[in-house]
């Protein structure tokens, strides 16, 4: 079957090259996905159109791809999946990813608790410091709970699907929050400023003539950032902590 003896002709070039040539690479992805921060004879063993599998004494491993390879070969998926990762132990920079891509959301996914039960919801908001402030009506869901619970809060910023090379890897930030409902002098100086935020929002005319829409502030208290498969950082407030690398937390079976 030429289909069959193709694909095992550029395994075999794909292994031989990456364990001659780029050994190097090898290793950062084996540290990466396998948690082993010191691995010791990393060597690739397989590889296909899903992803890798890398070896070490300690580990061994399988690196998924961000994309599945072409027919041409693994080289743009296994450049795709570096360039990805590259950069990952600077702290400045995961700080400032994650910070660009919080910034690029004009609304967020908030979860919070009603008598016990789960409410999902959203809101836009204006991002002062590192607090959040929405904009919400007595009368939706999501008021009462965040008003019985202002403790036991959820945001979710996530990448579009539309966006995102694979759907079980969408790049996200999820907080933990507190919620403190904004005194009543305080809500016309909010909504001048959601008028200069959301500028084309005619919606905005007509909430700031109702009495039931309040101001909430969420202050963020941890959270996580994950980027992809094995790229995760944990965060205090907006902040990635130096310490908050999440290596390949997957197990298994």
């Amino acid at each position: 079957n030429f289909i069959f003896i193709r694909r095992t002709v550029l395994k075999q070039r794909a292994l031989n090259h990456m364990n001659k040539d780029h050994l190097d690479i090898v290793i950062e992805f084996c540290k990466k996905f396998s948690g082993v921060a010191e691995p010791t004879n990393v060597k690739m063993t397989d590889i296909n159109e899903d992803g890798m599998e890398i070896t070490c004494d300690q580990a061994k491993t399988f690196v998924p791809f961000l994309s599945k390879a072409g027919g041409d070969g693994f080289r743009e998926s296994i450049i795709e999946l570096y360039m990805s990762i590259k950069g990952d132990t600077n702290s400045s920079s995961v700080q400032g990813g994650m910070m660009k891509f919080i910034n690029s959301f004009k609304t967020v996914v908030i979860s919070s608790i009603l008598d016990g039960q789960a409410v999902s919801s959203y809101s836009p908001f204006i991002k002062e410091n590192d607090e959040f402030y929405i904009c919400i009506s007595s009368v939706a869901d999501h008021y009462h709970s965040i008003k019985q619970n202002p403790d036991k809060i959820s945001l979710l910023f996530i990448q579009d699907e539309k966006d995102a090379k694979s759907l079980f890897a969408r790049v996200r930030v999820s907080f933990e929050a507190k919620a403190e409902f904004m005194s009543d002098s305080a809500r016309d100086e909010f909504i001048s400023k959601f008028e200069s935020a959301f500028a084309n929002e005619s919606a905005l005319a007509f909430i700031k003539e109702m009495k039931d829409f309040y101001i909430v502030k969420l202050t963020p208290t941890k959270g996580r950032y994950v980027k992809g498969f094995g790229a995760a950082y944990d965060t205090v407030g907006l902040q990635v902590v130096d310490s908050g690398r999440v290596n390949n937390p997957h197990t298994k079976k």
